[in-house]
């Protein structure tokens, strides 16, 4: 026999070293894991900080268009020098600046090309907020009303016309190119005030503090078209556009980066991905490879003791363990148990010729006994369901009958004929039930005792159920409850008069427990394997005690129905014993009040049937 390095070790240590080579395998995934995750947490955590950045760019923009647009037109800018656009422009300052602090600190940041590409947004977004300051300190000077160049504009104008110095037509001619510059840009308006201001004041030459005055006016005007164009009036210069310009350039950038980020994540995540697959196929030939030759170590003797104790049994523990299949030298727990295998061979040839002589009376004499004793028990158990049911159930309705007879034998000449149709109607209707009473009891017995011939064949369920509902519906009507179908046609395997009288039954319930004006719902459903029928009512239902006494088979469990209708109380019994019996099921769920639902299940007949 060939020896291993594996032979004498014990199985515990070699379950050991099986053991440690998953949890080894499992650690080194785990590692691996964790470092594609922190991996890709810190490249998650620079895209959102680059979406906090685009989206507070989103809101500066806003806020110089609201500045620009409005609140540059408001006399408290003037007054406080800010606005709320200028606040929130410079929160989101703030803003950019702390996301710009965290992406810094994130270890993707410092890989190429995403390291060029912040610096670049981050002095991008710097000279942004440069062009900003300079419009906001442009947009001071230029000023409205009272405020800055344009009240000086306005100072100057009042000046000209309260000292007389000038023609009042002149003077309105300038305002009035001077508005039309301010209010619509018009450039040409610009030129032509100019133009105009210059021949004044050669006009006026011989006038110096009106010269002066119109000079000090021309040159105001001319600072305030160049602060304008400075800050930019049209499409293509000045701080404004330039404003503009630069936002786009910062968003796309900054989408450039994102894009390189996410380029980045695929490349590293498609690496570690490769790494992860290389090394989890190495590990798992190495796991293979030790665990079949740890399995082996501990299998393969396994096997042979197990061929070797084989033989021994069917030898009838005449011989001891073969040598040929356990080696006698080996040292482990198998060796171990081989040996004393062998001792106990030894000790079982002595003893298993007097148990052998012993066995076979017993177990006869046992399996009687036990027969023995299950029948007494079935007997017993019906003897009590039936003195129970004889001395409760049909004590009354046979008391009824004789005290109706005893009073018709006594009374009977001076009957009228409708006092002998009422005692006529009630002998009837108590000799039913004694009948209804026995013939219950006497299906009840046969299926406990097994006589009952069970005859499973395809049957239409639908058919079934509108059959019965047939039988019972005059019993409906005369409560005045109405019996609603939605019937599916579908084969079901079973026994035709036990599925009749199941639904019977759970009907004839249903009706019975049903109060006046109310309606019974009888559905069928199907699944691949079984369908369902499911009677519904909304009768008096029962309680949580009452449901758990309905399938108990050492016990007749009946009320009154809702019109004093009394039963056996073996109806359901029969239903669950037949439901059994045909590889179906019967569940009962109901609220004390609120009414009862009977589910039954039946198997459908397959194609291969």
């Amino acid at each position: 026999m060939t020896k291993s390095i594996f032979r004498n070790l014990s199985i515990r240590k070699k379950l050991f070293l099986s053991h440690f080579m998953i949890l080894l395998i499992t650690v080194i995934v785990i590692i691996l894991s964790v470092k594609v995750n922190d991996n890709r947490k810190e490249m998650h955590q620079m895209m959102n900080q680059l979406d906090d950045i685009r989206n507070n760019i989103g809101k500066q923009s806003a806020a110089r268009q609201a500045f620009l647009m409005n609140e540059r037109f408001t006399e408290s800018f003037y007054i406080t020098g800010t606005s709320e656009s200028i606040n929130i422009y410079q929160k989101m300052v703030k803003q950019i600046d702390s996301s710009l602090v965290l992406i810094n600190e994130n270890k993707i940041a410092s890989k190429s090309p995403i390291a060029e590409k912040i610096v670049s947004i981050t002095r991008n977004i710097h000279a942004q907020e440069a062009f900003f300051e300079r419009i906001v300190d442009s947009v001071k000077q230029l000023g409205m009303k009272d405020y800055g160049l344009i009240g000086a504009l306005v100072q100057l104008k009042n000046e000209l016309e309260n000292s007389k110095l000038m023609n009042l037509a002149d003077i309105n001619q300038l305002d009035v190119l001077a508005n039309d510059y301010l209010l619509n840009r018009n450039e040409k308006a610009a030129i032509q005030f100019d133009s105009l201001a210059r021949k004044l004041v050669f006009t006026y030459g011989n006038n110096p503090s009106a010269e002066t005055i119109l000079d000090q006016y021309r040159k105001t005007f001319v600072r305030i078209v160049k602060l304008e164009r400075s800050i930019g009036n049209n499409s293509e210069v000045g701080l404004q556009n330039e404003l503009l310009a630069q936002s786009k350039n910062n968003d796309d950038q900054l989408l450039a980066t994102i894009q390189s980020v996410n380029v980045l994540f695929e490349a590293n995540l498609d690496q570690l991905e490769t790494i992860f697959y290389s090394l989890l196929g190495i590990i798992l030939v190495i796991g293979l490879l030790l665990s079949y030759l740890v399995s082996n170590a501990i299998t393969k003797p396994l096997i042979q003791l197990n061929l070797a104790t084989k033989e021994v049994v069917e030898t009838k523990f005449k011989d001891d363990i073969n040598p040929d299949f356990i080696d006698e030298s080996r040292t482990d727990e198998i060796g171990q148990l081989a040996t004393n295998f062998n001792l106990a061979i030894r000790k079982i040839r002595r003893s298993i010729k007097i148990i052998q002589d012993k066995s076979e009376s017993l177990q006869s004499k046992n399996k009687q006994l036990l027969e023995n004793e299950e029948t007494l028990k079935l007997i017993g158990s019906q003897k009590d369901q039936f003195l129970s049911i004889i001395s409760h159930d049909m004590r009354a309705p046979l008391t009824s009958i004789v005290s109706f007879l005893d009073y018709y034998k006594n009374n009977f000449k001076s009957f009228t004929a409708a006092e002998i149709e009422f005692v006529s109607t009630n002998l009837n209707t108590h000799v039913k039930k004694v009948l209804e009473m026995l013939d219950g009891l006497l299906l009840w017995s046969k299926a406990q005792t097994g006589e009952i011939q069970m005859n499973l064949q395809p049957i239409d369920l639908a058919q079934t159920i509108t059959d019965v509902v047939a039988v019972l519906n005059q019993s409906a009507i005369n409560k005045k409850i109405k019996i609603e179908t939605n019937l599916h046609s579908q084969l079901i395997w079973a026994d035709k008069n036990m599925t009749a009288l199941i639904i019977r039954n759970t009907l004839s319930n249903a009706v019975k427990y049903s109060n006046e004006q109310s309606v019974i719902e009888v559905n069928t459903k199907r699944n691949k394997t079984n369908a369902f029928v499911i009677i519904k009512d909304t009768g008096v239902g029962m309680n949580q005690d009452t449901l758990s006494k309905l399938f108990e088979s050492n016990s007749s469990f009946t009320t009154f129905g809702t019109a004093n209708e009394k039963g056996i109380g073996l109806g359901l019994l029969l239903c669950k014993n037949f439901m059994d019996k045909m590889n179906g099921s019967i569940e009962i769920e109901s609220v004390a009040g609120e009414g009862t639902t009977v589910n039954l299940l039946f198997p459908l007949v397959s194609r291969g049937d």
